[in-house]
């Protein structure tokens, strides 16, 4: 089961590293360019469908199933295995749900109040979307770093089952 556990979390950990990178990449960058009415209102509009079970179940499950995996490590006696899996959930509470509340979730809520004519809608939109984006650089990284203590994980685990399976030391 905790191949199971390991394969999930690798999946949600790079989901998450794939929508943090779009965002940084893309999305802010192409939000920009359509001028801050425009950005303004779209992130808005992000802001509210982002809270969805799909969303959810990626985002916090990057945290418990790396825990899951770990906890299956442990009991089978690849202690390593187990480590870097532990290491790879404290990443991702730390890099990206850490952040993600106490950084991302108050400039959302404060840009949500933001009306997208108003007057000074460009100096809102540049004092979201400056630091809003620096600190999804540190969800991207975070959440890249996540999966790859998680695939150093599973890597680790699978060369002790392997050296039990042929005897190896």
């Amino acid at each position: 089961m905790r191949h199971v556990f390991f394969v999930l979390a690798l999946l949600c950990t790079a989901l998450s590293a794939g929508l943090f990178y779009a965002f940084s990449t893309i999305v802010m960058p192409g939000l920009d360019l359509g001028g801050a009415a425009s950005a303004i209102h779209s992130m808005q509009g992000m802001n509210t469908i982002v809270r969805n079970p799909l969303f959810a179940a990626v985002f916090f499950g990057a945290l418990v199933l790396p825990l899951l995996a770990a906890l299956g490590a442990r009991s089978a006696g690849h202690r390593g295995a187990a480590r870097l899996a532990v290491l790879a959930a404290v990443i991702h509470a730390a890099a990206v749900i850490g952040v993600t509340l106490q950084v991302n979730v108050p400039l959302n809520e404060t840009l949500a109040t933001v009306a997208s004519n108003d007057p000074n809608a460009s100096n809102f939109w540049k004092d979201f979307a400056i630091p809003w984006t620096v600190w999804n650089h540190v969800r991207t990284g975070g959440a890249i770093a996540a999966f790859l203590c998680l695939l150093a994980a599973w890597a680790t685990d699978l060369t002790a089952v392997s050296r039990r399976t042929y005897g190896l030391r």
